[in-house]
C-alpha cells in the first residue's frame, strides 16, 4: 500500500507541476473564462483522473481505491461546473467500461465521481482558491466516498474505510497546498515580469517592453490588415523645469504627463516612456487621418492640465508630437519618420503635432 500511495503522490505532484507550467504559458494568450478553455481543462483533468486509476492502492485484499476525486475538485475550482462535468464524465465512462468492466464496484465508482462533482460545484465553483472552501468540499467528498465503500464492503469494513478517509484527506490537503504554492509562485513571477517591463517612475512600459510590443503589433497588423499609428512626443522645455525647480519637480511632471496619457488613450493602446522626457504610444486601429484628432486632443489635455510640484508650485507645460502610420509607412522606417515629424513639430514652434508625410 505504501508504494502505491507514493506513486499516487508522485503522479499528483508531476501533473500539478507540469500542468501549471503549461497553464502559465497560456496565460497571456487565452481567456480562461471561454467555453473552449473550460472544455480543454476538463479533458486534461479527466485524463489525469484516468492516470490516477492505474496507481490504485488496496483498501482490502479485494477492494482498491485511488485519488480520482481530486482532479474533479481541481477542475471545478479552476474551470467551474462545466470543466468539472467534463472531467467527471471522462472518469466515469472510463471506470464503467474500460477499467475492469461493468460491475457493482464500477457503478459505485461512477456514483462517487458524480457525488464529488455535486459537492465541489456547491463549495468551489466561482470561488478563489481558499482553505475555507477547499476543506469542507474535501471532507464531504471523503465522507461520500466512505459511504460508497461501506456498501461494497461486507465484513470488518470500518478500519479500512477510516484508513481510506484519512489517506484521502491527506492527499486532498497535499493537492491544495501544492496548488496554493504554485499559484503564489506564479503571482510572484508575474509581478517580477511586470516590473521588468515597466518604467519605475511612471508605471508605463519601458523601452525593452515597447520594442517587443511593437513587433507584436506589426505582426497583428499584417495578419488582420488593421492599421496602427506610432506617436512620439516630447515635453517642451523640460530641461528648464529641472533647472528651475529641481529634479524632483521634473519627476513629478513626468509622472503627471503619464497620467494624462493614460486618461487620453484607450486601454488597448500601448504607452511607454522611452527615456528622459520622451514618450511613445502605439495607437491601435488608427489610420493617418484619425491620429491628427487624437494627437491634438492629447496636446490640449496636457496644455490644460495644471501640474503640481512637490513644493506646492503649480505650473503649465506643453508637448510636441509626431506620428507615423503603418502600413502607410514601412515598418523599418516607422520610428525614423515619426521622429522626423516630432522634430518638425519642435522646430516649428513646439506645442503642436505633426504627421509624417507618405
Amino acid at each position: 500500500m505504501l508504494q502505491s500511495l507514493i506513486n499516487n503522490f508522485t503522479v499528483l505532484t508531476t501533473f500539478l507541476f507540469f500542468g501549471n507550467i503549461l497553464w502559465g504559458r497560456w496565460h497571456d494568450h487565452i481567456n480562461r473564462k471561454t467555453l473552449k478553455t473550460r472544455l480543454l481543462l476538463g479533458v486534461a483533468l479527466g485524463l489525469f483522473g484516468i492516470s490516477l486509476m492505474y496507481y490504485s492502492f488496496p483498501i482490502t485484499p479485494t477492494v482498491y481505491s485511488d485519488f480520482r476525486q481530486l482532479p474533479i475538485l481541481v477542475s471545478v475550482s479552476m474551470g467551474g461546473w462545466i470543466a468539472g462535468s467534463i472531467t467527471t464524465i471522462i472518469i466515469s465512462i472510463y471506470r464503467l467500461y474500460f477499467l475492469s468492466g461493468l460491475n457493482a464496484a464500477a457503478i459505485m465508482g461512477a456514483i462517487n465521481a458524480l457525488g464529488t462533482l455535486f459537492i465541489a460545484s456547491i463549495f468551489l465553483r466561482g470561488h478563489m482558491l481558499s482553505l475555507q472552501k477547499w476543506v469542507p468540499s474535501l471532507a464531504l467528498s471523503a465522507v461520500f466516498s466512505m459511504l460508497t465503500f461501506s456498501i461494497l464492503l461486507k465484513d470488518d469494513k470500518w478500519v479500512p474505510i477510516v484508513t481510506y478517509g484519512i489517506v484521502f484527506l491527506v492527499g486532498g490537503l497535499f493537492t491544495f497546498l501544492m496548488m496554493l504554492h504554485l499559484k503564489r509562485s506564479d503571482d510572484s513571477m508575474q509581478i517580477m515580469k511586470e516590473a521588468a517591463h515597466r518604467d519605475f517612475l511612471t508605471g508605463l512600459f519601458n523601452v525593452r517592453a515597447f520594442e517587443i510590443i511593437m513587433k507584436q503589433q506589426t505582426a497583428a497588423a499584417n495578419r488582420y490588415r488593421i492599421p496602427f499609428t506610432l506617436l512620439l512626443l516630447d515635453i517642451d522645455h523640460f530641461k528648464q523645469v529641472n533647472d528651475t525647480f529641481g529634479h524632483s519637480a521634473g519627476d513629478a511632471v513626468l509622472s503627471q504627463v503619464a497620467t494624462v496619457l493614460r486618461d487620453t488613450f484607450r486601454p488597448g493602446d500601448h504607452i511607454a516612456r522611452k527615456g528622459g522626457e520622451e514618450f511613445a504610444v502605439i495607437v491601435d486601429d488608427c489610420n493617418a487621418n484619425q491620429i491628427e484628432t487624437i494627437a491634438e486632443r492629447l496636446r490640449r489635455n496636457v496644455e490644460n492640465h495644471v501640474f503640481h510640484l512637490p513644493d506646492g508650485t503649480e505650473i503649465k507645460v506643453t508637448i510636441s508630437a509626431g506620428s507615423a502610420t503603418y502600413p502607410d509607412i514601412d515598418e523599418l522606417l516607422l520610428f525614423e519618420r515619426a521622429d522626423q515629424a516630432l522634430y518638425e513639430a519642435k522646430s516649428s514652434g513646439r506645442n503642436r503635432v505633426c504627421r509624417a508625410s507618405l
